[in-house]
């Protein structure tokens, strides 16, 4: 009788066991995926996002797109200034900044102004946009973005060998910034419409619960790196 009892028992304390065993393994993945996740976003920071999610809707732009930029030119620090004189967060030569300036009507308008990531993101994405209009496509644009209108327009022709290895190793670095930024960040660089798009967009390949799951877990991963 005592044999059965402790044999009825057994099946009890394995059951707990694995549920035990299962349940650490599970905070351990879930620990390594949280730390995967903040080493990622200290790698690609983001901040004004407020001030890129308007800028990006008033130029027609993808703020992701402007966020890569940003992270590309000045891994988003607005007091950066290169060594040809390039300034803050998005990286404008002073001379295109004052025609900028000018066709946007701003008066008084200084160089140290491009130290103001409100200024320098607005002047930048109207550059962009600009180069954007031009090409009507990403890379050329991106192209002339660092390199200037002659190595975007042999960049559109498919002409690349008078363009300088920077700038086509800009392309890879934007593009791969952009992608990261897309994956680490599905929330905070989504305004009302891009997220109203996101949750009735039909998708065969991925039901709407996975895509809430992923939004979710997204918007709690960025919660906790703050």
């Amino acid at each position: 009788m005592i044999q059965v009892a402790v044999s009825a028992r057994t099946p009890k304390r394995d059951l707990f066991r694995w549920a035990v065993i299962l349940g650490l393994l599970g905070l351990v993945a879930l620990t390594l995926w949280l730390f995967t996740q903040i080493f990622a976003e200290l790698r690609y920071p983001l901040a004004y996002e407020s001030i890129i999610l308007q800028e990006a809707e008033d130029h027609d732009l993808d703020p992701y797109l402007v966020a890569a930029v940003i992270y590309s030119e000045s891994r988003f620090r607005p007091d950066a200034i290169s060594p040809v004189g390039a300034r803050g967060l998005m990286q404008l030569m002073p001379l295109t900044a004052q025609g900028i300036a000018r066709r946007l009507g701003t008066v008084n308008f200084t160089v140290d102004q491009l130290y103001n990531p409100e200024v320098n993101i607005k002047f930048g994405a109207y550059h962009l946009q600009g180069l954007m209009g031009r090409y009507n496509a990403i890379e050329p644009a991106i192209v002339a973005y660092n390199g200037g209108g002659g190595a975007g327009d042999r960049y559109a022709r498919g002409d690349r060998t008078a363009i300088p290895l920077e700038s086509l190793g800009y392309v890879k670095k934007v593009l791969d910034a952009k992608a990261k930024y897309e994956e680490l960040y599905p929330a905070r660089l989504s305004g009302a419409r891009a997220l109203n798009e996101f949750l009735v967009q039909e998708s065969i390949a991925e039901p709407l619960a996975n895509r809430l799951l992923r939004a979710v877990q997204g918007a709690i991963a960025n919660k906790l790196s703050k």
